[in-house]
């Protein structure tokens, strides 16, 4: 279940983040070992592992992001949604194939536009916005 596995994964990122910003005040190194240790947790876990393969984080994101941009998504209000469009955008960063999200995202954003599907045109431009804005910063 693609909500299960990525809010897990931002439930655990979140614990160790604030870990980190209470314990050792954000510390540089301790960041860097964290964005460290959470991309390789990422992309190299159970699930993968049972997939027998990396594309398999890319892939659940995307479909998290489809069901959160579908009509009828439970996520409705304004606030929650931009907040999770957030929390996706930090497990965006430590995805090791993006092209896979891409490729995934694109054919799912496709069928809720031309089914009439999208919950909302504005959603659907703000997580764009976001994902250039990401793609352009780890290039």
């Amino acid at each position: 279940d693609p909500k299960v596995y990525i809010e897990t994964v931002i439930d655990i990122h979140k614990k160790f983040l604030k870990l980190v910003q209470e314990s050792f005040n954000g510390e540089q190194g301790f960041t860097a070992a964290l964005d460290k240790a959470c991309g390789k947790f990422i992309n190299n876990n159970v699930v993968t592992q049972t997939a027998g393969s990396t594309t398999k984080s890319p892939e659940l994101l995307a479909r998290y992001c489809d069901a959160l941009l579908r009509k009828g998504s439970k996520a409705v209000e304004e606030t929650d949604l931009e907040e999770k469009f957030n929390q996706i955008m930090i497990v965006f960063n430590y995805i090791e194939d993006k092209d896979v999200f891409q490729k995934f995202y694109g054919k799912m954003l496709a069928k809720r536009l031309v089914g009439q599907l999208s919950a909302s045109d504005d959603y659907e431009e703000s997580m764009i916005s976001k994902l250039k804005v990401n793609i352009f910063i780890s290039i």
